[in-house]
């Protein structure tokens, strides 16, 4: 349609004119994007059916385990105002305006978007935080994660996001071989009764659901006591995709550290053409409650 036709060539033509037009010397990207609001304007007057996504919001959202929150900066290539929600509503002209990093402690829909002359101008950017008694506490990852799938390490399972069905996002942690077992400090004496967690499963690239998942508590961090084991958890015999979540149950126990281990599937069914080798396992987000 025309629509779709306008929307794939704006702002790309002008991009485009840009490059082929300016000598190479003075060719420079930022300035570029400085005058690109004007052109903008002039496309909306006009009524054009443009791409927004060079206002996109980008977020840079990092756990700090020093104030127990998840910190939020926002940016755009345009400088444009940006306003934020965290109740997960649409934000608008009215809503907070971006001033500089913040902290969410709660669980939050955060919401985003970027404004130009009071108007929206970019696509909404959204997150959804939940906040468990394990989020942002300290957790150390006693185990070595897979080659090129460790990412932001242990800090990860505890930070309040969810991965997606992309497990190569770096919202998730990879074993092969090797078992996810962490500690988590509570920071003081805490009642657990129940473990979540995800995986990501797509056995067409060697990874399968958790075969073993182990929860022990301890008060000194040396000496555990089990509370829940559950084993032979990869039943399913042909290829399947899904981020399967986990949830299991115990006596409300009363501790300071508690440990999770998430283990992976050490030999792969005959089934599967890499059978006999180790399969992966990816993991996000271990929820105490």
């Amino acid at each position: 349609t025309p629509e779709q036709a306008e929307y794939m060539l704006l702002p790309r033509m002008a991009a485009l004119s840009e490059v082929a037009w300016t000598q190479p010397e003075k060719k420079d990207y930022n300035n570029f994007l400085t005058r690109l609001p004007q052109l903008t304007d002039m496309y909306e007057r006009e009524g054009y059916n443009y791409a927004t996504h060079v206002y996109d919001v980008q977020a840079k959202l990092e756990p700090n385990f020093d104030t127990n929150g998840l910190d939020v900066a926002f940016s755009t290539v345009s400088n444009s105002d940006i306003y934020y929600t965290l109740d997960g509503s649409q934000p608008t002209a009215s809503s907070t305006k971006y001033e500089g990093v913040f902290s969410v402690k709660e669980n939050a829909v955060i919401k985003a978007a970027a404004f130009n002359n009071g108007k929206i101008s970019s696509r909404v950017f959204s997150e959804k935080v939940d906040i468990s008694k394990s989020t942002f506490k300290p957790i150390t990852l006693l185990t070595k994660a897979a080659r090129n799938y460790d990412f932001n390490g242990a800090p990860l399972l505890v930070d309040g996001l969810r991965g997606n069905n992309n497990y190569k996002t770096g919202r998730w942690i990879g074993f092969q071989g090797n078992d996810l077992v962490v500690v988590i400090d509570m920071l003081q004496p805490t009642e657990i009764s129940s473990l979540e967690f995800s995986t990501n499963v797509v056995t067409g690239d060697w990874i399968f659901d958790a075969e073993e998942v182990v929860v022990e508590a301890s008060n000194d961090n040396e000496n555990f006591e089990t509370l829940v084991a559950k084993k032979d958890l990869n039943t399913i015999d042909e290829h399947w995709e899904e981020v399967v979540d986990h949830n299991y149950t115990f006596d409300a126990t009363t501790a300071r550290y508690f440990k999770v281990s998430i283990k992976s599937l050490h030999e792969m069914p005959d089934w599967h053409a890499g059978k006999g080798r180790s399969a992966y396992v990816f993991v996000d987000e271990i929820v105490l409650n």
